[in-house]
């Protein structure tokens, strides 16, 4: 499952996901959709890899590379921004 930097706050709409992939098969992943991510390529050793998209594109990601075709373990991460976290940075950027 996907951990955030603060604790109990998902993601809604697009983020930023940090996944750690260890072991499994060693594959390659080329994402032509909507997200922004640069291709993957994995040694089956161990990876970290960045792409921006939904949870649910995450999800999709996720369950694949730790599907039976490349058995994969994979620890996922995202940075979310709270309110009160937003406010700061707006106030530190002088929008506000």
């Amino acid at each position: 499952m996907a951990e955030s930097s603060i604790e109990g706050v998902e993601p809604s709409g697009v983020a930023v996901w940090t996944f750690i992939i260890r072991g499994g098969d060693p594959f390659d992943l080329n994402i032509t959709k909507k997200l922004m991510a640069p291709p993957l390529n994995h040694d089956g050793v161990m990876t970290l890899w960045k792409m921006v998209g939904t949870k649910e594109d995450a999800d999709s990601v996720q369950e694949m590379v730790m599907g039976p075709l490349i058995g994969a373990r994979v620890t996922r991460h995202t940075e979310v921004e709270t309110p009160e976290m937003l406010a700061i940075r707006h106030e530190r950027l002088g929008l506000i």
